[in-house]
This record gives C-alpha cells, structure tokens and sequence, in this order.
C-alpha cells in the first residue's frame, strides 16, 4: 500500500514539474539557432560571438547589415535576448574580420568569440 502512494505522489510531481517547466525547456528550445540550416556547408564555420551594448531590435539589425555585408560571410543570426551573433562564413575568414565587421556597426558594440 506505501509503495502504490509512492508512486502516486511521483506522478503527481512529474505532472507539476513537467506542467510548470515544460513551456520554459519548450522556450529555450525554440530560442536555439538552427544549427543544421547554418552549418549545412562543409568547407564554412559557424562563429559564435558574444556582444555587448546590443538592447534593442534596431541594434541586431545594423549589426546583422555589418555582418551580413562581410566578406565570406554567407548567413548570419543575431539574437538580442541572448545578446548572441551566429556567423556562417568560410574557412578563411579571420575572426578579426567578423569582430571588426560588430564594431563597425556602431562605437557602443563588442564582440568576443565564444566558439568556433
């Protein structure tokens, strides 16, 4: 009889559990970049740049014109809430050229490379 409240309790606290951190883990999924659409060519790299003094929608566009604009560059994400810039750009590309390419975009930005 314990055991049968046992686990009566553990489903019950699965359902809460899930009920109230099921729509956060289904956000963080969706935030994720798609990583198969921007790596899908293999002679490129994904960059991941952290950047600083990006707040708003019109700060990720004048940084996505600069990166997009970049040499080599073939794609390019820019998401504010995670104040992250996935580069798609060819082997060659140095890193300096895609940071470069951030601060162009306005004296307020910084870049820094999270991974290649």
């Amino acid at each position: 009889m314990n055991r049968d409240l046992a686990n009566i309790a553990a489903a019950i606290a699965a359902v809460v559990v899930l009920a109230v951190g099921g729509p956060w883990v289904v956000g963080q999924l969706r935030a994720m970049p798609d990583a198969g659409r921007l790596a899908a060519r293999g002679s490129q790299r994904v960059v991941t740049l952290e950047i600083s003094g990006m707040t708003c929608p019109a700060c990720a566009a004048r940084i996505h014109d600069q990166l997009s604009t970049t040499p080599g560059v073939s794609a390019c994400e820019v998401r504010v809430p995670q104040a992250r810039a996935y580069v798609v750009c060819d082997a060659a590309v140095a890193d300096s050229s895609v940071l470069a390419a951030v601060h162009h975009a306005g004296p307020g930005y910084l870049a820094a490379v999270v991974r290649q």
